[in-house]
């Protein structure tokens, strides 16, 4: 008889931050422009094999990934590279894998703004950041997760478009 695979807590957990993250790509398909929207699309296509993955296939590295999941995870970051107007900063999947191996949030760096408005605009965006990502690592419930995930992405996109009007 074959043992059923059942994923950890932490593996539930991570599923269900790819799956919220899912969703807020999803959303904002619905007022980015036909190739934003197709990459947002394609993010959260990936975000639900990472989604799945995750409850359905054990660990194949000692930071409790499968390899689907790490894979889809870093085509949805090749994606959000490619097209930055999805508002998903680099390295995005990190609040996916936090869960599973407790490494440090980071943040990504500025694209400098220029300006001294938008630069202070971007460095209070950071630290408002970076206070989120401590609020994050020690979330008592993935209620309280998921809430501060969405309050960090609604920050990453408000960077991504402070990048997109300095770029004109």
């Amino acid at each position: 008889m074959t043992a059923v695979f059942e994923p950890t807590e932490q593996a539930r957990a991570a599923a269900v931050r790819a799956a919220a993250l899912a969703d807020i790509a999803r959303r904002r398909t619905l007022v980015a422009s036909a190739w934003t929207g197709r990459a947002l699309i394609e993010v959260a296509e990936l975000l639900d094999i990472v989604t799945l993955s995750l409850y359905e296939e054990a660990p194949t590295s000692s930071n409790g990934i499968c390899d689907s999941a790490r894979l889809a995870l870093t085509d949805a970051g090749g994606v959000v590279a490619e097209t930055p107007g999805t508002g998903f900063p680099s390295g995005f999947g990190q609040y996916v894998t936090h869960v599973l191996d407790r490494r440090p949030l980071t943040t990504p760096p500025s694209h400098e703004p220029t300006g001294w408005s938008l630069a202070d605009e971007d460095a209070q965006l950071v630290a408002a950041l970076e206070a989120l990502h401590g609020y994050l690592a020690a979330a008592a419930t993935e209620t309280v997760a998921l809430a501060l995930l969405e309050a960090v992405f609604a920050l990453h996109e408000k960077r991504a478009e402070l990048v997109q009007f300095t770029r004109g």
